[in-house]
């Protein structure tokens, strides 16, 4: 039973999101509005010197942009993997897949499987990212985590937390206890490649950042309050209860929005490297995400739609679309690299200020901070 379900909810999950709005109200855009890049009249740059190449896991990237986990463990999702994997290859840029957990369900069940082994056989030349559930690790042994990262070649691992979602969805496992820390560490002295500690679209906090940087976990991804909302996905979901619903609709705008997160990231874990996701759509939100402290973006929905809605010319050119973006932004900046993006005067203005202060972070010394004075 628990087999069927979970196969059916990867499928489920990609038809709400294509089929319900499931976002948060306006993608955070006045919370971008409030940073304030300083435009340059004269950059003292050409055009043509403007570099968005970064090095990440080992690869060299066209641009810091991760094509993020979404989807796979149903044979329906194979094509979409692949088609994601394509898209990665082709513009040089990183790819990370859904949950693996269906891989220890269906263990030995090669359709399954290949949904995910796909990914690595297509894009060969830029980095993959696994991924498993915080609350799962509760049932795994570490040569489970090992397995699932071997089996699909990845050079790192995302383990997810998720516990606004489980709370709501039908099959919710709220097993977030203190033990998957100590898995978690324990995790980092068996694998030979990356940890990545990601948010799914709730955000994370400096608390819940500081406990892990504290274990050794050097990696992030906000996945904050901007995107898509996975409390609502579930929602949508047939097998949700209407009590289950209504706490949903409470809880519609629960959660850190992205660029608060990246601050509260960067601030309770300065040498970190930080992945700025949820609701990261287009060039400029990435460049002032990066601007703030992130290193690099990620995004998934607007390039399943674009996809699966339109075509594939249709995706790569939505992406090309933000990497060109980002390219001008940076020359109207000043910037010539991406690490520049650190060093641009930048303003934050309200609801930053307050927001800041009242958790302890100073505003001027943050900004300070990050342009190295």
């Amino acid at each position: 039973m628990e087999d069927e379900r979970i196969e059916h909810r990867k499928i489920e999950h990609i038809e709400v999101v294509l089929n319900y709005d499931v976002d948060f109200p306006d993608h955070c855009t006045s919370l971008y509005d409030s940073i304030i890049l300083i435009h340059q009249a004269y950059p003292s740059i050409k055009y043509e010197e403007i570099d968005l190449s970064v090095h990440f896991l080992g690869y060299r990237l066209s641009a810091p942009i991760i094509i993020e986990a979404m989807t796979g463990g149903h044979p329906d999702t194979y094509d979409i993997n692949e088609k994601l994997a394509e898209l990665a290859s082709e513009l040089g840029l990183a790819i990370g897949v859904g949950s693996q957990r269906p891989m220890i369900i269906y263990r030995n069940n090669d359709e399954v499987i290949k949904t995910y082994k796909v990914v690595r056989e297509i894009a060969e030349n830029v980095p993959l990212i696994g991924n498993i559930g915080a609350n799962t690790l509760h049932d795994l042994v570490l040569e489970d985590i090992e397995w699932l990262v071997k089996t699909i070649n990845a050079d790192a691992l995302a383990i997810h937390f998720n516990p606004a979602q489980e709370a709501i969805q039908p099959e919710g496992d709220l097993r977030f206890s203190e033990k998957i820390s100590e898995k978690i560490a324990e995790i980092l002295d068996l694998l030979d490649v990356p940890l990545i500690i990601k948010e799914v679209g709730n955000g994370l906090s400096m608390e819940t950042v500081s406990k892990l940087r504290s274990i050794g976990v050097r990696i992030f991804d906000v996945a904050g309050a901007c995107g898509t909302n996975w409390i609502l996905v579930e929602k949508y979901r047939k097998r949700t209860t209407p009590i289950k619903q209504a706490i949903a609709e409470l809880l519609a705008r629960w959660g850190i929005p992205t660029p608060i997160a990246v601050i509260e990231t960067r601030a309770a874990a300065p040498d970190s490297i930080i992945i700025a996701s949820g609701g990261v759509w287009d060039g400029l939100k990435a460049v002032k995400s990066i601007a703030i402290g992130a290193d690099m973006v990620g995004l998934a929905k607007p390039i399943i739609k674009k996809l699966l809605l339109e075509n594939y010319i249709s995706a790569k050119k939505y992406l090309e679309t933000i990497i060109e973006s980002m390219r001008i932004i940076m020359f109207l900046t000043g910037a010539r690299k991406i690490n520049d993006l650190h060093k641009i005067p930048i303003i934050l203005l309200e609801p930053y200020i307050t927001y800041l202060k009242t958790r302890g972070i100073n505003p001027e010394q943050y900004i300070k901070y990050l342009r190295g004075s």
